[in-house]
Parts: structure tokens; sequence; C-alpha cells
């Protein structure tokens, strides 16, 4: 089975960073003399308390706007820091998750960039949208012949054309009957897997059901802690 693709194969090394106390036009200066859209937000520790974004800056900025008539308010606006303007917690990611981990955390969130951390929770790198697809680079096609070889012929031993397999925008959907019910969320675990899925579908029902049984693992798949991390 092919090898999921992790976080820190694809992140940016290279991450631009601004302290809680940085003042809202060094915040404008750096981010527009970077090219980037947003930064996170680092204490002394190096941990990683927020993210300031163009959109937070803009939002500061049309409130200056309206309060151009008003000078005492308006220095007010433009001594703000970056801990008055910033989102937090900040939405983060491990480096060792899948990309898959990555991408659901950016649509499950509607943000833009994640941080990423080690295994201290320091700040490592970013990975953006850009930075992601880079592992989602094949054809639905492609998808379905490894989830119908790798995972249901190989891991699983069940005959591919007992069931129906189809991919669309990298989604997977699968349906069907399989022996046990205990096969079915081993099924899906090794999907979420490869790299290029998105999302999947189950519609899997079974003739037998085992759901008192601990679950069978394939051999040599680790999908076990795979359940744990999707539970």
């Amino acid at each position: 089975m092919s090898k999921r693709r992790r976080v820190r194969e694809v992140m940016r090394g290279q991450v631009l960073t601004v302290r809680p106390e940085t003042p809202f036009k060094a915040i404008t200066v750096l981010l527009t003399s970077w090219g980037v859209g947003g930064a996170p937000v680092v204490d002394d520790e190096g941990r990683v308390v927020g993210v300031v974004s163009q959109r937070d800056l803009l939002e500061r900025e049309i409130q200056h706007r309206l309060l151009r008539f008003r000078p005492r308010l308006r220095r007010k606006v433009e001594g703000s820091r970056t801990d008055e303007l910033m989102t937090g917690p900040a939405i983060t990611v491990a480096q060792d998750a899948g990309v898959d981990e990555a991408i659901r955390l950016r649509e499950n969130h509607r943000v833009h960039r994640l941080p990423v951390l080690d295994d201290d929770a320091k700040l490592v790198g970013i990975v953006g949208r850009a930075d992601l697809l880079r592992g989602f680079l094949r054809s639905d096609k492609d998808l379905r012949e490894e989830v119908r070889t790798e995972v249901v012929r190989r891991a699983m031993a069940i005959d591919p054309d007992t069931l129906s397999i189809s991919v669309h925008n990298g989604v997977v959907a699968v349906r069907g009957q399989v022996e046990r019910t205990g096969m079915i969320p081993v099924i899906v675990a090794l999907i979420r897997r490869l790299d290029g899925v998105v999302d999947v579908r189950e519609h899997l029902t079974a003739e037998l059901d085992d759901s008192h049984l601990p679950i069978e693992e394939p051999v040599g798949t680790g999908v076990i802690e795979a359940l744990k991390r999707h539970s």
C-alpha cells in the first residue's frame, strides 16, 4: 500500500512570525514585504498563541477610516498590538499528521493556513492550500484502482468486483456487503490513508454482526491506530 504523505513533507519551513506586542503598522509592513496573507503569533517560549491575517488588519483599517474625524480614537487604533488583532487560539497541525488530516482541519475550521508543530508543540513550519494540494495530485481513476487493488483485494482479501467503488474529486464512495461488521471501519481507515483521498463515503452492510469482538487488523497496516485517530 502506498505511503501516506505527512505534513512535514509538504510544509514550508521558513515562516514569518510576529510577537504578541508587535504593533499594527509593523505587522502590515511584514505581511506585505513577505507577500503572505497571515502569520503565526508566538510567545516567549516559541508557542503559537494565535494567527494574525490580512483580514484582521483590514477590519482594523476599516475602523481606522471610520474614525478619521475622531483623532483620539484613531490614534488608539493605530497603536493596536498583535494580541488585540489576532485570532486565537490558533488551529494547528502536527508535523507527522497526514496531508488528509490537514485538509480536513482547513475545511472544518475555514482557515487558509495551518501552523505546523513538532512533538514539543513548537513551530516548525506552515502549510497552506497550495502546499497541501501537492500531496493530492492524483486522478480519480488512479485512486479508484488503488482502493480496489491495495485496500479491498490485498489488505482485506475481498474480491473488489463484489463492491461498488467510485471516486469523484478525491471523495471515495464504497457500497456493498462484506462478511463481518468489523471489516467496515478497517476498510474506511485504510482508504483514508491513501494519498489523494479527501473523504470517504461508506455505504456498507455485513452478513455477520461481530461488533462484540475485537477488530482484526490486517498485518502490517497499523490500522488500529488510524481508527483511534478518527474515533
